[in-house]
C-alpha cells in the first residue's frame, strides 16, 4: 500500500552515499582511506569506490593519493536526495531527483501512477521541459529550485483546488525561515517579491497542481513549484522595455542558502501545511485570513480573465473565501467568487 512501503534498494544506496559524504566533511582538510570508510560503514572497499565515483559524476571534487585517501575539496550547490534528506525533519522523507530532469511534474506523475508513496519529493536544479499553468512553459535554467510532490489526500475535487494556496503558503514559509522579506502571494498560484518600499520585483515562485481523480474522489494530486533562487549572470533586473521580470531570491538577501537547504525547508513546511490541511477535513477555512494577510492584489482593482479569454470577474479584490476562491465587488457592489483564472491590474 502506498505509504507504507519499507526502504527499498534504491533508498539504501543513497543512505550509503550520504553516509560516505558525511565522513569526508567530518575529516575536513584531513583525508580518509577507502579501507577506513569501509570498516566505519560495514561496506566493501569496492562500494565505497563505486560510491566516490558516483558522487564525482555529480560534481563533487573528491581528491585521492594512493596511501593517502580521500578529499573532499569542493561540493556541487544542487538539491541531491543525499544532501538533502540528512536535513530533513518533518514527515516527507523519500527524496529523489538531482540535477536536471525535464520535468518534475512528469517524474511525479510517472511515480505516483506506479504508486510511490504520500510524501514522496522529485527535486532538480534545471529542468529541460518545464511547464507552468495555462499550457506554458516554464523557464527552468540552472539557478532555479524545481520540485512535485506525491500527495494523496482523502478529499473531494471540489476541495482539492485550494490546496495550491496552502503550497504557496508554505513556500513563503520556508523563504521567511531563511529571512528572505517581501514575500506576497498572487492569487492562485504565484508568489511575488516587494522591496522594501512597497514596490513589486517580479515572480519568485509559481505553482502547477495536477492530479488523477476518479467518480469517488481523488487518486493522487501532484503540486510542482519553481523556484528561482540564484539571478544566472545573463539575466537582467529590468528588460528592454523598461519592465521588471522574474525576481529571484537573491535579489532579496545576500547570504542565499544551499539548494539543499532550500529543498530541506521547503519540504518541511509543505509536509507541515500539508497535515494541518488534512487535519481540518481537506477545508481551506483555517488557512483563509493568513492567505488574505498575503494577497498581492487585495484592495486593488483587478481583471479576472479565463483560459479562453472569457473576462470572469472585474471589480476590487476583497479577500478569500473558505473555499478559496477569489472575491471581486465589481461598480454595482455585487460579489463575485471566481474559482479560477489569470488576474491582472487594470488601469
Amino acid at each position: 500500500m502506498p505509504g507504507s512501503a519499507p526502504a527499498s534498494d534504491a533508498d539504501q544506496l543513497l543512505a550509503r552515499r550520504a553516509a560516505v559524504l558525511a565522513l569526508l566533511r567530518q575529516t575536513g582538510d584531513g583525508r580518509l582511506s577507502g579501507q577506513e570508510i569501509a570498516q566505519q560503514l560495514g561496506i566493501s572497499r569496492t562500494a565505497v569506490s563505486n560510491h566516490i565515483a558516483a558522487l564525482r559524476r555529480e560534481g563533487y571534487r573528491i581528491d585521492s593519493a594512493t596511501r593517502v585517501g580521500y578529499h573532499l575539496s569542493q561540493s556541487p550547490d544542487l538539491p541531491l536526495p543525499w544532501e538533502v534528506c540528512p536535513l530533513l525533519t518533518g514527515g516527507f522523507r523519500q527524496v529523489t531527483g538531482g540535477a536536471e530532469t525535464g520535468s518534475t511534474n512528469d517524474d511525479a506523475l510517472d511515480l505516483a501512477r506506479k504508486g510511490a508513496p504520500e510524501g514522496t519529493v522529485v527535486l532538480a536544479a534545471r529542468q529541460t521541459k518545464g511547464r507552468g499553468r495555462l499550457g506554458r512553459t516554464w523557464k527552468s535554467p540552472e539557478g532555479g529550485l524545481y520540485a512535485s510532490y506525491v500527495l494523496r489526500p482523502q478529499a473531494p475535487l471540489e476541495r482539492v483546488s485550494a490546496l495550491s494556496l496552502v503550497v504557496a503558503l508554505a513556500v513563503a514559509d520556508a523563504l521567511e525561515r531563511f529571512g528572505v522579506p517581501g514575500v506576497r502571494l498572487k492569487w492562485p498560484n504565484d508568489l511575488l517579491l516587494f522591496d522594501d518600499e512597497g514596490a513589486e520585483m517580479g515572480k519568485v515562485a509559481g505553482i502547477l497542481l495536477e492530479m488523477s481523480a476518479q467518480m469517488d474522489g481523488v487518486e493522487y494530486v501532484i503540486p510542482g513549484i519553481g523556484l528561482n533562487v540564484n539571478r544566472p549572470v545573463d539575466v537582467p533586473v529590468i528588460d528592454d522595455g523598461g519592465r521588471r521580470q522574474a525576481a529571484y531570491v537573491s535579489d532579496r538577501i545576500d547570504a542565499v542558502p544551499r539548494l539543499a537547504e532550500l529543498a530541506a525547508a521547503q519540504i518541511d513546511c509543505l509536509a507541515a501545511r500539508y497535515q494541518a490541511w488534512k487535519s481540518a477535513g481537506c477545508f481551506f477555512a483555517p488557512f483563509r485570513d493568513e492567505y488574505v494577510e498575503r494577497l498581492s492584489t487585495l484592495g486593488q482593482d483587478v481583471r479576472v480573465v479565463a483560459m479562453g479569454g472569457e473576462v470572469l470577474a472585474s471589480g476590487i479584490v476583497i479577500g478569500i473565501d473558505d473555499l478559496g476562491r477569489l472575491l471581486v465587488r465589481d461598480e454595482d457592489g455585487t460579489i463575485a467568487p471566481v474559482t479560477a483564472g489569470e488576474v491582472s491590474l487594470r488601469g
